[in-house]
């Protein structure tokens, strides 16, 4: 049934552009927007921090056992960003959805079992329970906006055209982004430039600058370029001029000479004799889509597909022909088989990364086998769906600490967390419109 609601589309008219963002999508903005916004009240995302609330718990809870309400209400505000008064409306919406049941005394609930299932997004499934929402016009717009940045940063002007919204919209949203710390502005080359935190963690300040000297579009085609083909060495695309048989232009080259230099790829580099080759990969997600704790299995995961890029295109002899397939294997089996490059490939993943380590078999012949901890098979399957061309999955956004937090007792999670009460929060002005329908109101109950 939830399934057939996602049917109904949100919509909204801005001029000549038709803006329908619904389902997953909206689910997942929804939730980088509450993440992004963090521990800020806004009184213009009500229904739309919700939908958020409800996704991003969804994500901490999945495979959980029981918890007591207590621990939840202490957890979630502090670590989850999900104020108490907030968490039982969200709770509510995770029931109704299937994803938790609710034990209840009364009107209070005492206790919750996770339900959220194993195959299925997330976000599909918040998705569809969003269909029967009702977003305001600055909780659409501030979804069409982060839908923008999420692909590229975006020059203001640029954006606004493409919209096609009020700029005095526009600006609401930019207001509470740039105060919330979910959009960062720039004024770079006479231009103002956009970008969010929440999708490229690192040197937001850089990548402004190269959007205001190449364009937006030019970067954009840049990162599907690496996105589709990443761990790609540096060296080979300046050489041959192309990705994977793609060409590239001039200026296109250019930006990626540019963006790995500046450090805002940070690619990992393997030494290849004397020499150091550097392997692109798209620029490290934000917090929201990239959980703290899941930083060092990330970087793990390009360090491992790096190593078996350079097999595949930079082979001493035999090239490897499905690096996905082959990491596959690696994960089925725990190890790769015996050969003489080994060493010199994964010597880095196996020394700075500890993923794994070699047994020889004969003179100069070594297999590499996994350390197989929680963390190395995680990055394992991370590496393959990097291979892939694939996002990064709905798991790299649990916190790991705080999951292991719901399943203590409320007197040690108070203890951790401290007993000074509930997060403070921080609160973000009105609009002028808003303000205005408030002191009406007041004016008539007096």
């Amino acid at each position: 049934m939830l399934h057939e609601r996602a049917d109904q589309l949100q919509e909204v008219n801005w001029g000549a552009l038709l803006v329908a963002i619904v389902g997953k999508e909206l689910a997942e903005y929804a939730s980088d927007i509450q993440t992004g916004i963090g521990p800020y009240e806004v009184s213009d995302f009500d229904e739309l921090r919700l939908l958020g609330m409800a996704g991003s718990l969804a994500v901490q809870l999945r495979g959980l056992p029981e918890i007591e309400y207590a621990v939840l209400v202490r957890v979630s505000d502090s670590l989850f960003n999900i104020p108490s008064l907030a968490l039982k409306p969200v709770l509510r919406i995770l029931s109704e959805a299937g994803m938790v049941r609710l034990y209840e005394s009364g009107r209070n609930i005492t206790k919750i079992d996770p339900q959220v299932p194993y195959f299925e997004n997330v976000y599909d499934t918040i998705g569809a329970y969003s269909a029967s929402s009702s977003l305001t016009e600055t909780e659409q717009a501030m979804v069409a906006i982060m839908a923008e940045l999420q692909k590229k940063p975006e020059n203001k002007d640029r954006l606004l055209s493409k919209l096609g919204m009020e700029s005095s919209l526009l600006d609401r949203c930019l207001m509470i982004g740039n105060q919330s710390g979910l959009i960062s502005n720039h004024r770079v080359r006479g231009q103002t430039v956009l970008t969010s935190p929440v999708y490229f963690a690192d040197n937001n300040q850089g990548l402004a600058d190269l959007i205001a000297k190449v364009g937006s579009s030019e970067f954009a085609d840049v990162m599907e370029v690496i996105r589709l083909h990443q761990g790609w060495p540096l060296s080979m695309i300046i050489s041959q001029q192309k990705v994977a048989g793609r060409p590239l232009t001039p200026v296109q080259i250019d930006l990626i000479q540019m963006l790995a230099s500046e450090n805002m790829l940070k690619p990992p580099t393997i030494e290849i004799g004397k020499q150091s080759e550097v392997f692109l990969f798209t620029p490290r997600p934000g917090a929201a889509r990239l959980s703290p704790g899941k930083r060092d299995i990330y970087e793990r995961a390009m360090a491992l597909l790096a190593a078996v890029r350079k097999g595949q295109l930079l082979p001493f002899a035999h090239p490897i022909r499905k690096p996905a397939v082959l990491l596959q294997a690696f994960l089925r089996d725990g190890y790769l088989g015996a050969n003489t490059e080994a060493r010199a490939q994964y010597g880095k993943v196996a020394g700075t990364f500890n993923i794994g380590y070699f047994k020889e078999t004969k003179p100069w012949w070594h297999q590499f086998w996994l350390r197989k901890t929680e963390e190395n098979i995680e990055a394992v399957q991370v590496a393959i769906d990097l291979a892939q061309g694939e996002e990064t999955k709905v798991d790299m956004r649990m916190d790991q600490e705080a999951r292991a937090l719901l399943q203590m007792d409320d007197k040690y999670v108070s203890s951790v967390l401290g007993s000074k009460g509930m997060k403070e929060r921080k609160k973000i002005a009105p609009s002028a419109a808003a303000k205005e329908q408030w002191d009406q109101l007041t004016l008539r109950l007096v």
